[in-house]
């Protein structure tokens, strides 16, 4: 019951951010030298919500990260870079 509130909740985040043409926007724009946020803190974040990290990868100024949860729902998020933000989030 846990992991579904939880999906349900991080999917309804991302959901409430407008989705963009191009799948990412000016909401991912390149971080300065110094300025981003490790990826190491995204999946943490997302280890503490019960889901299991598979891969993360830099592009265009996001993480785009791929994850399981414990019911094995897998999910696709991007995190804009510079500030660590919730871009957006989908099921795979």
């Amino acid at each position: 019951m846990r992991a579904i509130i939880m999906t349900t909740a991080l999917l309804t985040a991302g959901l409430a951010v407008p989705a963009l043409a191009d799948g990412s926007g000016s909401r991912c724009a390149p971080a300065t030298k110094g300025q981003s946020v490790a990826a190491s803190e995204v999946s943490k974040g997302l280890e503490g919500l019960g889901y299991r990290v598979g891969r993360i990868e830099a592009e265009h100024g996001c993480y785009q990260v791929r994850a399981v949860n414990d019911s094995g729902f897998p999910i696709q998020v991007l995190y804009a870079r510079a500030t660590g933000e919730l871009v957006q989030a989908r099921l795979r």
